[in-house]
């Protein structure tokens, strides 16, 4: 204050370096406080006015006074300014400390050269000690987790590159403890391979009762065709020719047996199958057939009722006719109980969307309203002794083909089952 006073006086106020004392103004405020600031900008006016009280060229001498005064007020406004300014970066700190010392992660900076640590939360300095040492674990330059070996702890390591405030390389590191997590990861992952094992073993278990049922059907139809066989041969009057006829159905049963042992297990083992267009009208007819003496010997009578135009439809043809087969199986066991009106109606036609339709009608006891809406699920069955596995076969092969099942009680007295299968695309 002293030598801006001097060179005012020696340069005859031509200058005017009053402004000069902002300097020592400034430097008291940041040093020392705001009362330190407001203290020497009073000084600095009170010495600029006795300096230049002999030497002013104003006119009056309130002119004089009126410039000290906004001298003044200018000192003052730049000292309250500049001790704001100072407690808004202290109370920045302040923040950025708090919430740094709350985290629960460990967050330090390292130096990019010789690796010490410049700064260290409370978090971490609790786990590996105090700054200024190196990182009690080798941590990788880039993101990733890594497992301190002492603690046998794992971390999630999060880097940054920074500038420190005296200009050096750092590296801004944040460790957090995912040891927790991981092992419930672990855990997890051990328990899906648990699952996928028991969903094989179930899909295995699923697959033989399939089969089992399935294959029903056919070993019937080659017991009861050998059976006419060992007749025919019984018996010196017996036809060759019924011979061979015999013979030709116990084959085809058992190319058939075969058949459905491989669709269903492709079914099991690939997300799609192998189709073709076929006539919706012609697997009716071929599965109607087959089920002819059953239904005769439980003196059914199955009625078939086909689209007057071929109804094209995308299928694998000996799955679609297995299906066919045990929904007139289901209609027939439904019908034996029934004293009167034996009668199965299969209809064929296209919807109005171009997909082929089939539904199996008939007039027996129906199905228990209980067990409707778990009717396609593998083992529900109103059947005494059955398996419950027809119709969740069904359903399977069905869906597998891009159709869907459906259930609607008769309304007159029974049940109608059916299924939807796509037309066939051009």
């Amino acid at each position: 204050m002293a030598a801006i006073a001097a060179a005012d006086v020696y340069t005859g106020y031509e200058l005017r370096l009053a402004i000069l004392y902002l300097a020592p103004i400034a430097l008291a405020t940041w040093s020392i406080g705001r009362g330190a600031g407001i203290l020497i900008a009073v000084l600095a006016a009170a010495t600029w006015l006795l300096s230049f009280l002999s030497e002013h060229l104003y006119s009056h001498v309130i002119y004089l006074y009126w410039e000290g005064t906004i001298i003044v007020a200018t000192y003052v406004i730049f000292v309250m300014l500049l001790s704001r300014l100072k407690q808004a970066l202290a109370n920045s700190d302040d923040r950025f400390a708090k919430v740094v010392d709350g985290l629960d992660a460990m967050v330090f900076v390292e130096d990019a050269q010789t690796r010490r640590i410049l700064f260290a939360n409370p978090r971490y300095r609790e786990r590996f000690g105090a700054a200024g040492d190196r990182p009690a674990v080798i941590l990788p330059d880039a993101d990733g987790e890594v497992r301190d070996p002492a603690s046998a702890r794992w971390y999630a390591v999060h880097n940054r590159p920074l500038r420190w405030i005296d200009g050096r390389s750092v590296t801004l590191r944040v460790l957090t403890d995912v040891t927790e997590e991981k092992r419930a990861r672990e855990l997890v992952a051990r328990h899906r391979d648990a699952g996928h094992r028991v969903s094989r073993l179930i899909a295995l278990g699923e697959f033989a009762s399939a089969v089992a049922h399935e294959l029903n059907q056919p070993l019937a139809a080659i017991a009861t065709y050998n059976n006419t066989c060992l007749r025919i041969l019984s018996d010196p009057r017996g036809a060759h020719g019924d011979l061979r006829e015999a013979m030709e159905k116990c084959r085809d049963q058992a190319r058939r047996a075969g058949e459905i042992i491989h669709r269903l297990r492709e079914l099991i083992r690939k997300p799609g199958l192998s189709v073709a267009a076929h006539d919706l009208n012609a697997i009716a007819r071929s599965a109607t057939g087959l089920a002819e003496p059953e239904a005769a010997d439980a003196g059914v009578e199955i009625g078939l009722a086909l689209a007057h135009a071929p109804v094209p439809v995308m299928a694998d043809p000996v799955l679609v006719e297995q299906v066919v087969l045990n929904l007139l199986r289901n209609a027939i066991d439904a019908m034996r109980r029934e004293p009167a009106r034996r009668r199965i109606s299969v209809h064929v036609s296209r919807t109005q969307h171009g997909e082929g339709a089939l539904e199996v009608t008939d007039s027996g006891s129906g199905v228990a309203a209980g067990i409707v809406p778990r009717l396609f699920e593998a083992f529900v069955s109103d059947k005494p002794g059955g398996m419950g596995l027809g119709l969740s076969i069904c359903r399977s092969v069905i869906e597998a083909h891009g159709g869907a099942m459906r259930y609607a009680p008769n309304a007159a007295k029974g049940s109608v089952f059916g299924f939807r299968l796509p037309a066939r695309t051009e």
